[in-house]
């Protein structure tokens, strides 16, 4: 009987505490906003299967066929960091054949026609079997 008193004490003890303070939300205003300098994004996805990587890319404003109209034209440069592998690519989605066994870092990088970086590049880590 003790337990049961002593447990509704509590609770009510608990339970009224909370009534006359319950805390305003806070509100956030954001007035003054401060304008971050835009930056490209490039969204890659690799898959490994053998010797070969296969890679699709997602650029916005940036096409790779002459059928879309007001966006940049581009093409997607993938280079090694060991200097062995530079190839141009004029689609989104291409493969990326013969690599040898071992670690790779690609590099992703979206130019224009005439090889002027458009800031867009993106670093892939890749581990041949």
């Amino acid at each position: 009987m003790k337990k049961i008193i002593l447990l509704s004490l509590s609770m009510l003890v608990l339970l009224s505490g909370c009534k006359d303070d319950i805390p305003e939300p806070e509100s956030f205003s954001f007035i003054n906003k401060v304008h971050a300098k835009e930056e490209k994004s490039l969204s890659v996805k690799h898959i490994v299967q053998g010797n070969q990587v296969f890679i699709e890319c997602v650029v916005p404003d940036v096409t790779f066929s002459s059928k879309r109209k007001g966006a940049k034209k581009g093409k997607i440069v993938v280079s090694s960091n060991s200097g062995g592998l530079y190839k141009e690519f004029y689609t989104a989605a291409f493969v990326v054949k013969n690599l040898p066994k071992g670690n790779h870092i690609l590099n992703v990088e979206v130019v224009n026609l005439s090889n002027k970086p458009l800031g867009i590049k993106k670093r892939l880590y890749v581990t041949i079997p």
